[in-house]
């Protein structure tokens, strides 16, 4: 049993021991863990208020980032819609252009082949008239013709009377083709 009281001796010589030697750090080093706890404690605050300032700012800066980036999507959908439109409403203009082009050429086409048609109809004409005029004038001076040449056969005539006879028929020919 002996054991016994020496090992509670020992255990609470031990325990006692360590006690003062609590108090002697205590007395030594208290007031320098103290500060130093405090000092830790302020360095906590401080990363955290800085942490905290800093997720504002980022966040701060993110939502201007955000918001300029939707104001720029907006301004280029917005851009996007009038070019779009522009181009619609030139299209438009094309389809209304090319149309009137057509029909005008359509209109051209039908007064161009009614006037080729008028032409036509007009050479047809004045062809079948100069050349009744012509046949005319070519019955008549075969007539002339033979009148003369049936004088000349019955009648001896001199030189003279033959040219004039031949002129009178030239400036007959030359009033008839005016």
């Amino acid at each position: 049993m002996v054991d016994k009281k020496t090992s509670s001796v020992n255990v609470s010589t031990t325990s006692s021991a360590t006690e003062e030697l609590s108090q002697l750090r205590k007395i030594v080093f208290g007031e320098a863990k103290q500060g130093l706890e405090q000092q830790l404690a302020n360095l906590q605050r401080s990363l955290d208020q800085g942490l905290s300032s800093l997720h504002a700012e980022f966040s701060d800066k993110l939502q201007k980032f955000q918001d300029d980036t939707d104001k720029r999507f907006a301004e280029a959908e917005d851009r996007l819609q009038y070019v779009d439109k522009q181009h619609d409403d030139k299209e438009d203009e094309l389809h209304k252009a090319l149309n009137n082009l057509g029909a005008e050429h359509d209109s051209f086409s039908i007064a161009t082949d009614k006037n080729l048609q008028q032409l036509n109809d007009a050479l047809d004409n004045e062809s079948s008239r100069l050349s009744e005029h012509f046949e005319q004038q070519i019955s008549a001076l075969k007539s002339e013709l033979e009148k003369v040449s049936n004088e000349l056969h019955s009648s001896k005539t001199d030189r003279k009377t033959l040219a004039k006879l031949l002129a009178t028929m030239a400036t007959n020919l030359e009033d008839d083709d005016q």
